[in-house]
Parts: C-alpha cells; sequence; structure tokens
C-alpha cells in the first residue's frame, strides 16, 4: 500500500475513534439548524421583551436574516470548535512519540504534514458542508432565497477564512509542539488582521475582509471585485504556511 493512503487511513480512523466525526457532524448540524431557527424567532422574542404598551415596528424575517445568522454562527462559534478540536493534530504524536516509529520505517515526514493537513481540511469541508446545506433547506423552507446575490461565492469567502485558520493551527501546533501553540498563532493572527483592517487600504488584500465584508455580497452592495485581493493571499499564505510547516518539520529533531 501506499505509504500517504497508509498512513491517512490511520489518521482517519483515529480520528473517527476519538469521536472527532461525531463531534463535528453534531456540532455543525446543530449551527445549520440554529441560523433559520434564531433569525425566525428573533422578532418574537424582541416583542415579548419590550416593556408592556411599547409599540416598535418590526420587519418580518428574510432569508438574508438567517443567512446573517450563518455569518455570525460558523466563523464565530463553529470555527473556534472546529481549531479547538483539531489544535493537537500534530502535537499530540510528537508528545506521544508515535510517529518517531513511523518515521524510522520510512514514512516521509512531508507524508506526515500533508496528510495531517488533508484530514483537517476534509473535516472542515464536510463541517461547512453541514452547516450550510442545513441552512440552506431550512432557509428555502421559510423564505424565498431569490433575493440573495452570489450566495455561493459569499460562503466560499467564509470557508476559505477557515481553512487558512486551520492551517495556520496546523504549522503552530508543529513549530511549538504543543496545542496551545497552534492555538496562539490563530488568535494572534486574526488580531493583527482586525488590526490591520483599521488602516486605510488594506480592505485590498486583507484576508479578514471574507467574514466582514462579505455578508455584503448577499445584500449585492458589494462588488465581486473587492475579494481578489483577500482571495489571493489567503490562497498564497494556506500554500506558504503549508510550505513552511513541512520544512520545519523536516528539520525538526524529535
Amino acid at each position: 500500500m501506499n505509504p500517504w493512503i497508509g498512513f491517512l487511513k490511520k489518521e482517519w480512523t483515529e480520528s473517527v475513534k476519538s469521536y472527532k466525526l461525531l463531534l463535528v457532524a453534531v456540532i455543525f448540524s446543530i449551527l445549520g439548524v440554529l441560523n433559520p431557527f434564531t433569525a425566525k424567532i428573533t422578532p418574537a422574542l424582541m416583542e415579548n421583551f419590550m416593556p408592556e404598551g411599547t409599540v416598535v415596528n418590526i420587519p418580518e424575517p428574510t432569508a438574508l436574516d438567517s443567512w446573517l445568522q450563518f455569518y455570525s454562527n460558523v466563523p464565530q462559534m463553529g470555527l473556534v470548535v472546529f481549531i479547538l478540536l483539531f489544535s493537537t493534530l500534530m502535537s499530540k504524536e510528537l508528545d506521544r512519540g508515535t510517529l518517531v516509529i513511523l518515521l524510522t520505517k520510512g514514512l516521509r515526514r512531508s507524508t506526515v504534514v500533508t496528510t495531517k493537513w488533508v484530514i483537517g481540511a476534509a473535516y472542515w469541508t464536510l463541517a461547512f458542508l453541514l452547516a450550510f446545506s442545513i441552512t440552506y433547506a431550512y432557509t428555502a423552507w421559510y423564505w424565498d432565497q431569490s433575493i440573495l446575490h452570489h450566495l455561493a461565492f459569499a460562503v466560499s469567502c467564509v470557508y476559505l477564512f477557515g481553512l487558512l485558520m486551520f492551517t495556520l493551527t496546523l504549522w503552530g501546533n508543529t513549530v511549538f509542539a504543543t496545542g496551545y501553540g497552534g492555538l496562539l498563532a490563530a488568535v494572534l493572527a486574526v488580531i493583527a488582521l482586525f488590526i490591520a483592517a483599521l488602516f486605510p487600504g488594506t480592505d485590498a488584500w486583507n484576508p479578514i475582509g471574507l467574514l466582514t465584508s462579505s455578508p455584503g455580497l448577499l445584500t449585492g452592495d458589494a462588488p465581486l471585485s473587492d475579494f481578489t485581493g483577500p482571495l489571493l493571499v489567503s490562497i498564497g499564505a494556506i500554500a506558504v504556511l503549508l510550505g513552511a510547516t513541512v520544512f520545519h518539520f523536516n528539520k525538526k529533531v524529535l
């Protein structure tokens, strides 16, 4: 059997046994239901919490409200939980010393890194598709989605940003050989991107725009051309971070 395929099978089996598949499926399915549900009940909740006699004109929820909840829940809750689940993808095996045995048997270090990245990327893809599909189905049941613009492209921006954060976490996890290292790298990167967004002109390349600006795509207020820079920078950063992870792991003394 090809070493890459064999190691991929091992990683998948271990992830299933550690309940990662179950946790990802449950958490992101809940988020998928929560998005349209929250949009649906928010007006009623606001009316109930208003002081008696207060008259407030609360507009009826639309499909846009459901997808705005998607932008709120999936990156802020779903992605955070996902990063936490996969923050020890590399350091756990480094601590246990299991990789040393496999590497002495001829497994290439680059195979270890790329396989773990593929597993994480596959899980993020599964998680994102679950949340997206369930949100789409329930939103279509309640509301007319023809009012939305560029829905597929808008949500793909969230997906790419999540993939960038996972790759960054894997890099930090490998460099510092601790789960905290991966988490710290992701947190510091997000803070740095938000700070950079405060300066004029950075929206032309800043990946944080994939989260903060892409809801405007749904309303047609944000032109597609505004996302060329952030998309290219994000894809380039993923490639550079993955290459840097392989390079560092090749040099690492185990």
